[in-house]
């Protein structure tokens, strides 16, 4: 069932154009994460679903009844919509259960009991929030969005003001509560990797418009283009042209992950997992830079056209000066050209 609908929707602040026609679909209980760098208009989106802001053209639809146009809003308290901003603002006078309480009848104890359980603060149940960390702080956030049962949860980047280890142990917190609780949450967020990890769907955001929308499986290997290629994740982009099916590249001739036509000519977009470097004392191609993160490591080399990225297992990467040989596993994304953004 289609519970968010976005259809055609614009804002202008003065005579900067913020949101382009932008469309957006999100089905009952689906986490969406809205990917995108700062000032693509990630903010004024989630605002203007929230009812913080007013649109200019388009319609928002939730559960099907209009919510929002030019002409038309219901009011922010009457949405059914709850939001998760980027700090925890909880209200210090308030135990982690009133504040879980907040916006619902106080008598139900059931409700704030299940989220106690949820959100594993049963024993902080009496805590006030400046004997917290950080992210309690945002566990009991979430628990209060969830408390009046929305029909849809707003997250503002709620894991920025965290430090990355705390932040990646909350990313999975949040998606099983969200699951659990069987909410729908739209999420707004710069960072690829929290999208990736937690969102059923990733919707890309540039300038304004969604530019791709899929599943992080789908938006990672298949790019809709090479913008979104190298803004999600690194990405080697080589030119290329498609002859007898193939696509000849400095680097040999590739196989299309995608459809092709005879003859174009355009780009191919490899991510540098995709490179096999094999150690040939004959080869012309050399490892020029190593960068170690453990795990894996990060190679620069040199070919006799052009230098790479290519990622490799970290404790057994060629050493920089070794010779390779430089292979391309699997097939790789082509756009031809005029049908791709730089």
């Amino acid at each position: 069932m289609k519970k968010l609908e976005l259809t055609n929707i614009s804002k202008h602040f003065g005579e900067e154009l913020v949101l382009d026609g932008l469309n957006l679909e999100i089905s009952e209980g689906e986490l969406v994460a809205v990917l995108g760098s700062s000032g693509v208009g990630k903010s004024t989106l989630i605002r203007a679903l929230a009812g913080f802001e007013s649109i200019d053209g388009g319609e928002i639809y939730l559960d099907e009844q209009l919510i929002a146009s030019k002409d038309f809003e219901v009011p922010a308290e009457k949405r059914g919509i709850t939001f998760v901003p980027q700090t925890a603002s909880l209200f210090p006078h308030l135990t982690v259960s009133e504040n879980i309480a907040f916006g619902i009848d106080k008598h139900d104890t059931e409700r704030v009991t299940e989220l106690l359980k949820l959100t594993q603060l049963e024993a902080l149940a009496d805590r006030m929030p400046e004997n917290l960390s950080g992210g309690q702080q945002q566990r009991v956030s979430l628990a209060r969005a969830l408390a009046p049962k929305p029909k849809l949860i707003l997250l503002d980047e709620p894991f920025s003001a965290l430090d990355p280890e705390l932040r990646e142990q909350l990313r999975n917190d949040v998606r099983n509560v969200i699951k659990a609780d069987g909410a729908t949450a739209l999420m707004v967020t710069h960072d690829q990797e929290e999208a990736l990890s937690m969102a059923d769907r990733v919707a890309v955001m540039r300038l304004g418009v969604i530019a791709q929308v899929g599943d992080p499986m789908e938006i990672y290997s298949a790019p809709a283009d090479v913008g979104v290629a190298t803004f999600l994740g690194d990405s080697v982009i080589i030119a290329g042209r498609v002859e007898n099916g193939k696509i000849v590249t400095d680097l040999g001739k590739l196989n299309a992950l995608n459809n092709v036509t005879e003859g174009s000519i355009g780009r191919v977009a490899i991510r540098p997992e995709n490179f096999y470097l094999q150690p040939n004392p004959k080869a012309e191609s050399f490892v020029v830079g190593r960068t170690f993160f453990g795990h894996d490591a990060l190679l620069e080399v040199q070919t006799p056209k052009l230098r790479i990225k290519a990622r490799s297992n970290g404790p057994f990467a060629p050493e920089i000066g070794m010779p390779v040989t430089v292979w391309v596993r699997g097939s790789v994304n082509f756009y031809a050209d005029g049908a791709s953004v730089s």
